[in-house]
């Protein structure tokens, strides 16, 4: 019998149906994913289940028992605990005190008993393999080790059932593949765990089982052994996802930028056209971020030349770059690209204010008529343009963060990870954004970890290794595997032993020559 059972859920907000009459069932020793596009209504859900939010209609049962919480508190008193993305520990309080934090014992005195606090505390972390100590400080720990505590802190509530929200969102791959070792243990120790995420590849790495929700309802509940990522996608945003998309043809092949770029390892050249998207691949630490921060200003003296339309340019600023037509979005919008306690209104407008001032007098009416324009034509999804932008969802932040470049008409638009932490129905309508302004004859720079992203919305593809532009390939003529090669150096390390080009893999022939070349003029 399932443990947690779900039937006919549903929660209404002021115009929207968030959840819509969703049945679910799931057991002990399962882990069970939760998917979906933003606005699926995956978070009502499980802060449904968290005690956050109240239901609509609906029945919630555990273990056959009537569950409907009134509170975090009392859906922990039932065994249902949440990490959520967003941690919420003391940073200057060491790991036991923040695992039993408002609950540490304490002796007949009345003052906390720190032997049994961190002998209790030591106990948990052995019973669930979690590699921490009791007496650190959890202001030196890693974001991974912190989350952790986060765990350790649920499991001590003697959690049933465990709801991991988006866990991997700041996780190098090492400490992903540690997580989903220590989430392997959690489910033979026979926990439910829900985990919520974005990241399909991981779903099928860590889950038995996997709920699709679109629209704030459930479309399909499958084994993850008999689906696979295409399905999954094609079931959240209701079509097939392209490997390639249709770009736009580029008609003037004259360079709207030109560039220069030197570092301590060599020096690169690289051009773009108009309408064209030219994608960068390479390695963390390869130099792809700091080439897009030196082309918009942020950069050392002499870094690098560059050339619109022909025109020689020397950009000492982000603000010079941004009258030239240049405009930069940063990989981290939560820190560099947002104004997170802002409303969504201003942070859509921050670069263009002179827009909509007369004799130092901002037109309110003018600048909330033309965010409203841009982010409808974005289709974001917001209660209201005044609302913090930090309460909408990371697709639609990434929205919020194109709008505001959008306000300033970009000639040429610089992305740095684009897409890095949106859900798949976010990355559809990012792309139908770039590959609309490339038709109407922007220039675009797209930086990416993801090279099957790169494949499917670039013309061509620059790989950097060591700060310097290795290799330019033809996006339709290359592969994932010709990317890879250069950007980890082996197609230079093989042809120097053999002396011939390496072949590539599968035997289908040489590798081009631009692919293994050391730098690269376009």
């Amino acid at each position: 019998m399932p443990f947690l059972e779900i039937r006919g859920l549903s929660r209404r907000f002021p115009g929207v149906e968030a959840l819509s009459a969703v049945d679910l069932d799931a057991g002990l020793a399962e882990v069970h994913a939760l998917v979906g596009a933003n606005g699926a209504g995956k978070s009502t859900l499980i802060n449904i289940l968290a005690g956050v939010l109240p239901a609509s209609r609906g029945e919630i049962r555990l273990g056959g028992a009537p569950f409907r919480p009134e509170s975090p508190r009392a859906a922990q008193a039932q065994g249902v605990s949440t990490v959520y993305q967003e941690l919420s520990l003391i940073p200057q309080r060491s790991v036991a005190e923040n695992i039993f934090l408002g609950r540490e014992p304490a002796n007949r005195l009345g003052v906390v008993d720190r032997k049994r606090l961190h002998g209790g505390t030591r106990e948990l972390l052995e019973r669930y393999h979690l590699p921490l100590e009791a007496e650190a400080q959890v202001e030196d720990l890693s974001v991974a080790q912190q989350q952790l505590v986060e765990i350790a802190r649920a499991l001590s509530l003697d959690a049933r059932i465990l709801i991991l929200d988006e866990p991997t969102a700041v996780l190098s791959l090492h400490e992903q593949d540690n997580l989903f070792a220590i989430i392997a243990k959690l489910r033979t120790a026979g926990l439910l765990i829900l985990y919520v995420s974005h990241r399909l590849d991981e779903i099928f790495t860590v889950a038995d089982r996997v709920t699709v929700l679109r629209d704030g309802r459930k479309v399909a509940t499958l084994d993850t052994s008999e689906t696979s990522r295409a399905e999954l996608v094609r079931l959240m945003i209701g079509h097939e996802v392209r490997d390639r998309l249709p770009l736009p043809e580029i008609a003037d092949d004259r360079p709207l930028l030109e560039v220069t770029y030197r570092s301590e390892r060599g020096q690169s050249t690289f051009a773009l056209r108009r309408g064209e998207i030219l994608g960068i691949a390479g390695f963390v630490g390869a130099g792809r971020s700091h080439l897009a921060r030196a082309l918009v200003g942020v950069g050392e003296e002499g870094e690098v030349d560059l050339a619109i339309l022909g025109q020689r340019r020397r950009l000492r600023s982000p603000a010079e770059a941004i009258d030239e037509g240049l405009l930069y979005v940063t990989e981290d919008r939560k820190r560099e690209g947002l104004f997170a306690n802002l409303s969504v209104l201003a942070n859509t407008t921050a670069a263009a204010l002179p827009l909509f001032s007369r004799a130092g007098l901002l037109r309110a009416q003018a600048e909330r008529e033309r965010a409203g324009a841009m982010l409808q034509s974005l289709r974001l999804i917001a209660q209201s343009l005044d609302v913090p932008v930090s309460e909408l969802s990371g697709g639609n932040q990434q929205k919020v963060v194109l709008g505001r470049v959008l306000m300033r008409t970009p000639k040429i638009l610089v992305c740095d990870e684009p897409t890095r932490g949106v859900d798949v129905g976010a990355k559809d309508e990012i792309y139908g954004i770039l590959t609309g302004l490339a038709a109407a004859g922007v220039g675009i720079i797209v930086i990416s970890s993801e090279v099957k992203e790169l494949l499917m919305l670039t013309h061509r593809i620059l790989v950097m290794r060591d700060r310097v532009i290795v290799a330019t390939l033809e996006t339709p003529a290359t592969s994932e595997d010709e990317v890879l090669l250069a950007a980890t150096g082996a197609a230079q390390a093989d042809s120097r032993r053999s002396g011939t080009l390496p072949r590539r893999p599968g035997g289908s022939g040489p590798l081009p020559e631009r692919s293994v070349s050391r730098s690269a003029t376009t």
